[in-house]
């Protein structure tokens, strides 16, 4: 059984998160790497702007991380 997931990448996914109170993880990914790297196992999202998301009381720079919600 393998895993997916998907990678939020706008408000309405944020906020989607954010209201379905779905856990989310923050990466590290350069270009050349396609799995990329966990920074913060995640948590709810409590919050996001332009900027950046609020995820289990640390803020993350939105240009400089991916985050991603597991389906299952």
């Amino acid at each position: 059984m393998s895993t997916t997931y998907k990678v939020l990448d706008n408000d309405i996914d944020f906020l989607a998160a954010a209201l379905s109170q779905s856990k989310v993880s923050v990466w590290f990914r350069l270009e050349d790497d396609p799995e990329g790297h966990m920074m913060d196992y995640g948590g709810l999202v409590e919050g996001y702007s332009t900027e950046t998301i609020k995820i289990s009381g640390g803020r993350f720079v939105r240009e400089r991380f991916e985050f991603r919600v597991y389906i299952k």
